[in-house]
């Protein structure tokens, strides 16, 4: 997976991800932020909702049960000690009517098997690299575009 991320405005930025595009910004209460989208950070708690959603239906939907009602819910609380980050999340999924109680274990199992579940669980190794145009060997002018 690779993501290109560009300036969109202000502090906003237009993310490219494969053909989709994705905009990302603050509120208007942050310098710079025209709330032209959500933050990354409620994005990414966001993220951890749609991928349980994910895997709790595809569980319902290999078994022939309906995902007519399933629902998840996400409350994230961000901290800002030792830096600022979400300090908590939780994350509550409502199953549909009729799911028999012998599969919520197997349910459970899955959604923890969810990659971004995985991800937060386990922090994976993570790299910066700073990129000037000299470094890069680029024209002035691309650069800058």
């Amino acid at each position: 997976m690779k993501a290109v991320i560009e300036s969109a405005g202000g502090v906003a930025s237009r993310v490219h991800l494969g053909d989709h595009e994705l905009i990302f910004d603050q509120p208007a209460s942050v310098p710079g932020g025209a709330d032209q989208g959500p933050s990354p950070l409620d994005v990414m708690a966001a993220s951890v909702g749609a991928c349980a959603h994910y895997f709790a239906a595809a569980f319902l939907f290999g078994r022939k049960l309906s995902t007519e009602g399933l629902r998840v819910e996400v409350e994230a609380e961000k901290v800002r000690d030792p830096i600022s980050r979400f300090g908590s999340i939780a994350v509550r999924v409502y199953l549909p009517p009729g799911v028999p109680a012998h599969y919520l274990s197997a349910i459970e199992r899955a959604v923890r098997g969810c990659p971004v579940y995985g991800t937060l669980s386990m922090s994976p190794t993570l790299s910066l690299e700073l990129v000037t145009p000299e470094s890069a060997n680029l024209p002035a002018q691309r650069a800058a575009s």
